[in-house]
């Protein structure tokens, strides 16, 4: 009988140690701090595609254009956490573009559409500033998708700037 109780008390006392190991592990696995861990590397990307002369042109007298190109430039080598910190200045410059269209045909949809791509975009970076889990892959993506977007956008204005051209120089045919 001595002997069963013996070892009753040593299979309790390691399933209680397997159990207290067990939570241990848990409670490590799904910690979650109060700050943003961000490793503040800075990676040059891609510029992407820019305006042509012909459609800097186009563009010139375009405020908030000029203003976002600017900002823009300094996501091409931005640490994650300046690009957090810039995040709110992005989403309001990308809204104030889209408030901002002047020129007639910017107006249609296929313009319009990549701008709000990109004010999307400024806008989920600038709600990953509020999140305390966010890391840095993260962050690098948003930074990445929003530079995506403004080389999209870019590259339809150039391609609207050219299509443009050859319509002119068409009608120059068509008259002669």
């Amino acid at each position: 009988m001595n002997v069963k109780i013996l070892y009753l008390f040593i299979l309790v006392i390691c399933i209680c140690s397997c159990k207290k190991k067990e939570s241990t592990n848990v409670d490590n696995e799904f910690s979650v701090s109060d700050t943003i861990n961000i490793d503040d590397q800075k990676d040059i990307r891609s510029i992407g595609e820019t305006l042509l002369p012909e459609s800097k042109q186009k563009v010139e007298n375009w405020n908030e254009y000029q203003q976002l190109d600017q900002l823009i430039t300094n996501f091409y080598s931005i640490s994650p956490s300046e690009a957090l910190n810039l995040s709110k200045e992005l989403s309001t410059i990308t809204q104030q573009l889209k408030d901002s269209v002047t020129i007639e045909r910017f107006t249609q949809p296929d313009i319009s559409i990549r701008i709000n791509v990109l004010h999307n975009n400024a806008l989920r970076l600038s709600d990953m500033a509020t999140i305390s889990a966010i890391n840095s892959v993260e962050v690098k993506n948003e930074i990445q998708g929003i530079l995506d977007a403004f080389s999209a956008l870019n590259a339809k204005i150039n391609n609207i700037t050219k299509q443009e051209k050859l319509e002119k120089e068409l009608e120059i045919i068509e008259i002669n």
